[in-house]
Formats: structure tokens, sequence, C-alpha cells
């Protein structure tokens, strides 16, 4: 009984035997046979792909939308030469920010869309004049952090929910970024991949015409992640005092961009 087993991935070529049976003028025979095709078989695959003339053309496609949804991060700051009488202080703003975003006659916000991203206690080292005036130089002064952030699709009362927390004690706006929601994102990205198909695939008609050719099916096509930059607003209020003093904040939300690009590799004719 005679076996013999050949398998050949690209370049590489796999054989097995079975030598309890096989004659010499059997094993000679099959030899030649593995030798002609380890030869022929990947230079016929790479013959045949390469003498396929492509062009690979690369099309990109941006769709402008309103924001959807928008987050804001809060922060209180407290400062104080007793660490707990700082925290004490903190916890107490923080308290009457939350109330107030919370109060359904003010912000009007849920617990879902409320809640705290960091909190942090350090030493100044840097003190300015008016911590020195007010504990006297050399003293070790610490400051309590907590930053709350706020994730709503209210997008036309965002200066009230600024104004509401700053009037009840947060003294900055760490954050603020407009987005779209993952629903809007994905509606906005087929608009945008159809863009870039449709401009890789004019590309291609019209370069390959030029050269008096004609264009074939596709043989090949790549598509990249969408890109979808947020909208970014930075504001610090010194303290709430300023705050109050100061006319309702004005937030004009601009457009946010969703971008596809795709690569594809058509046939010329």
């Amino acid at each position: 009984m005679t076996f013999a087993f050949v398998e050949v991935i690209g370049k590489r070529m796999r054989i097995a035997f079975n030598f309890d049976t096989m004659h010499t003028h059997a094993l000679v025979s099959a030899l030649v046979v593995l030798v002609i095709v380890a030869l022929v078989a990947p230079a016929y695959a790479a013959e045949t792909k390469e003498d396929i003339p492509l062009i690979q053309v690369t099309g990109s496609g941006t769709i402008k939308a309103a924001p959807d949804r928008v987050q804001i991060e809060l922060t209180v700051v407290t400062k104080n030469p007793d660490v707990k009488a700082a925290q004490k202080e903190n916890a107490r703003k923080m308290d009457t920010v939350m109330s107030a975003l919370r109060d359904p006659s003010k912000g009007n916000l849920s617990g879902r869309e409320i809640g705290t991203t960091s909190y942090s206690i350090s030493e100044v080292y840097y003190p300015d004049d008016a911590l020195k005036a007010k504990y006297g130089e050399g003293v070790t002064i610490y400051q309590v952090s907590n930053t709350i952030s706020i994730e709503t699709e209210k997008i036309d009362r965002v200066g009230d929910i600024i104004d509401i927390a700053v009037v009840s004690g947060a003294n900055a706006v760490s954050s603020l970024q407009f987005t779209l929601s993952q629903e809007k994102t994905a509606e906005l990205r087929k608009e945008a991949l159809a863009i870039a198909v449709n401009k890789a695939h004019t590309d291609a008609e019209t370069v390959v015409a030029a050269m008096g050719k004609s264009l074939g099916d596709v043989h090949e096509v790549s598509v990249d992640e969408s890109y979808q930059p947020p909208i970014y607003y930075n504001q610090d209020y010194r303290s709430s005092q300023l705050a109050a003093a100061a006319p309702a904040t004005p937030i004009e939300p601009g457009a946010v961009e969703v971008t596809a690009r795709v690569t594809a590799g058509y046939q010329i004719l």
C-alpha cells in the first residue's frame, strides 16, 4: 500500500509518506510529482495575482451634524491648613451643588446624568498672595478637589446648568465637550461611508479613463475607523461671587464631524 500526502500553502509544502509499504519505484514517482507541484503551483498563484493590473484609490466622506449630547466636568476646590476642615468645606459645597443640579426647579438632572469622576487631596506648594494673607507665611496649606461629570442630552440648557453649579459652590468648569450619541454616530457613519465609496470610485474612473482603459470589478477594499472629534470649551471661574455677578453663560455648540475613509483596489481592463 502506497500513501503520499501533499499540502502546499503559498511557498510552504508539507509532505507525508507511508514508508511501511511504499516501494522504491513508487517513492521516486511521488517525489517527482511533488517537485513539480512545489515549483509550478506557487509560481502559478503568484503569476495569476500579479497579472491583474489594479488601481488603488482612497476616498473620504465627512458629515456635519449638531451634537445631541454634552459632557460637563465641574470641580469644587477648597483650601485650608487643616485638611479635615478643607474636606468638610468641600463636602458641604459639593452637596449644595449636587442638590441644586438635581432640583427639578433648577438643574432638573437625574442621578444617572451625574457622577463623581475624581477626588484628590494635595499640598499647595506655591500659595498665592491671598492664601498667604489669609493663613500667614510658611503655613502648610492643603487643597481638596472634587470633580463631578454631567452627561446629558439637554444641550439647550448647558449655560443654565453651569451657572446653577457655579452659584451653588463649584469654582471650576474643568471640561465641556459636545459629542454625538452612538445611535446618531452610526447613522451618520453610513452616510459618510457612502460618500467615501463614491469618491473612491469616481477617482478610479477618472484616472483609468485618462489612461485610455476601462474600470473593472473591485478586488480588495478596506475601511478605516470613523473619526468623530468632540467640540471642546474650557472655562474657569475664580469664585462663585464673580460668577453670580456675571451675566448668564452663553454656550453655542458648533457642528460635530463624522469622517469615514475607504481604500479600494479596482481592476484595470
